[in-house]
């Protein structure tokens, strides 16, 4: 198969591969095959409505029209399996307010086969993501983690459903679904929103699910991997790694890293991979020799969920309440920007604000700060006029929560230079001037106009996602936060809250 390089066009109209198992001879390419489909979904992120891509492209995707192309698809293939690969929920107001309960309320509706959980679906914490384990009428596939020190397979309580891999007997042939995390959880999540969950890079996972699935005598065998394309692997996304040491692997859905990749080739894997928020629904048609039960084919595409396809019926009915509800949320005015509000260099004051806002939410929680570590994630300016909470959600599209840890003036410079280190990072320390000189050398340190004197301890703020590295970029930062002497406490104020709430007393910017 020659490799795919995909073109706005492509992107656009989705795409795919077909690989003929040409190694099984001649009489098997004659013999009429069976095919089993695979029909498949990933980081919804709560998405039932259509939206835009990252592109500007308007009006594509939503959960509601994956719906309408799924149920086409299975009159055309009935012999066919429905998965989804992880971040399920995390992303919309809808979801947010009942805890993610819908989306898999939704999954059970259209009666899906297994899904995997992604790195999002911890973001609410142990509560919220095992009443979510416990409605879903499907099996959960993620082999690479363990519960209290337990493997799946062997849990209990909520996480009986949670299992490593799974047989599925479809039209007369077995198909190993087997279930992997990206191990990139602990560098983003902090162990209280964990809870008992150690996340384990996912090659030994993958040994002994294959393995297993082989002595069932699996006749494919499908990887569900809440990992995903990258030019080349990284520490959240290692697959060329695990492919190439565990033979056996037919086929990869893979997920996370929001690409749409209708395929690509990991030494005899072919993988896919259909992009995010529903904009891009995947199928995979594995084709057998109904006499061998050999695999003669394999062929995967994604389709992009464009207005040719209807919103379904059955998915907007269950789920209007909710969008309604969130529709008025979201509209509400939380203040009134009276200038535009910069959220650029050289004079950021968006994130001024945010940290100013951080501050006041913590103080009002009795926990006093002397001061904040914080970026924007590219928002922009705020032009003049009403500001709603819709707007507040594309400030801060994540549910991060405020943290504080004592630092001292040493080791808050060595923090200072790591973050400069990242030219695409905004963020500040608000309560403080430090001017470091090319060399990084500390030219002025001050708190509050007076100097900082060596040896000086303050309590500053970080959210959550930062303090655990910021996805490997901070790494001194979560080593210096995790340390004894840090006295590191974890609040349960949201980032988007104490924005939401700050605006509101403010009322005029």
């Amino acid at each position: 198969m020659s490799g795919f390089s995909i073109s706005r066009r492509a992107f656009l109209a989705g795409g795919g591969a077909w690989l003929g198992a040409t190694s099984f001879g001649r009489s098997a390419e004659t013999r009429p095959g069976k095919t089993i489909s695979i029909f498949h979904t990933t980081d919804l992120h709560g998405h039932i409505l259509p939206t835009r891509t990252y592109e500007g492209v308007e009006n594509v995707g939503g959960f509601a029209r994956c719906a309408s192309c799924i149920r086409k698809w299975r009159l055309e293939a009935p012999d066919s399996l429905l998965v989804d690969i992880g971040d399920v929920y995390q992303g919309t107001a809808e979801s947010l307010n009942n805890g993610g309960n819908l989306m898999i309320g939704l999954f059970n509706l259209l009666g899906y086969d297994a899904w995997t959980l992604g790195n999002h679906d911890f973001d609410w914490g142990p509560e919220a993501l095992e009443k979510n384990l416990t409605i879903s009428k499907s099996p959960i596939l993620t082999g690479n983690i363990r519960v209290d020190g337990k493997l799946p397979g062997t849990l209990d309580g909520a996480w009986k459903q949670v299992m490593p891999w799974m047989m599925k007997e479809v039209g007369g042939f077995r198909i190993a679904l087997v279930g992997l995390i990206t191990p990139g959880l602990p560098f983003w999540l902090a162990q209280e929103t964990l809870g008992g969950v150690v996340v384990e890079h996912p090659l030994e996972a993958l040994k002994r699910s294959v393995a297993e699935a082989q002595s069932a005598k699996a006749d494919a065998i499908v990887v569900m991997s809440h990992m995903g394309w990258r030019r080349e692997d990284d520490f959240a996304n290692p697959l060329r790694e695990i492919l190439n040491q565990v033979p056996g692997v037919d086929i990869l859905i893979a997920g996370h890293t929001h690409q749409d990749k209708p395929a690509w080739e990991t030494g005899k894997v072919l993988c896919t991979q259909a992009s995010y928020h529903g904009i891009h629904c995947g199928r995979v048609d594995l084709t057998f020799d109904p006499e061998t039960r050999k695999l003669t084919g394999r062929k995967v595409t994604t389709t992009l969920m464009d207005a040719g396809f209807t919103l379904d019926p059955i998915v907007m009915e269950k789920a209007d309440p909710e969008i309604k509800k969130s529709a008025v949320q979201l509209a509400r005015k939380v203040a009134t920007a009276t200038r535009t509000i910069s959220g650029k260099p050289p004079k950021n004051e968006l994130v001024t604000l945010f940290c100013e806002l951080f501050a006041a939410a913590l103080k009002r929680n009795q926990t006093p700060v002397d001061g904040v570590f914080h970026g924007t994630f590219g928002t922009g300016d705020i032009p003049p006029g009403d500001i709603t909470v819709a707007d507040c959600w594309k400030m801060l599209p994540y549910e991060n929560l405020l943290m504080t840890a004592e630092l001292s003036a040493e080791e808050i410079i060595e923090v200072m230079k790591e973050e400069r280190s990242n030219y695409r990072s905004d963020r500040i320390l608000w309560g403080f001037d430090l001017k470091l000189d090319r060399e990084k050398n500390v030219t002025s340190f001050e708190h509050n106009g007076k100097p900082v004197a060596p040896g000086s301890r303050f309590t500053i703020a970080f959210n959550s996602y930062d303090a655990q590295s910021g996805g490997k970029s901070m790494m001194r930062l979560r080593e210096i936060t995790h340390q004894a002497t840090a006295k590191r406490k974890v609040t349960a104020i949201d980032t988007r809250s104490a924005l939401i709430n700050g605006l509101l007393d403010r009322g005029t910017l």
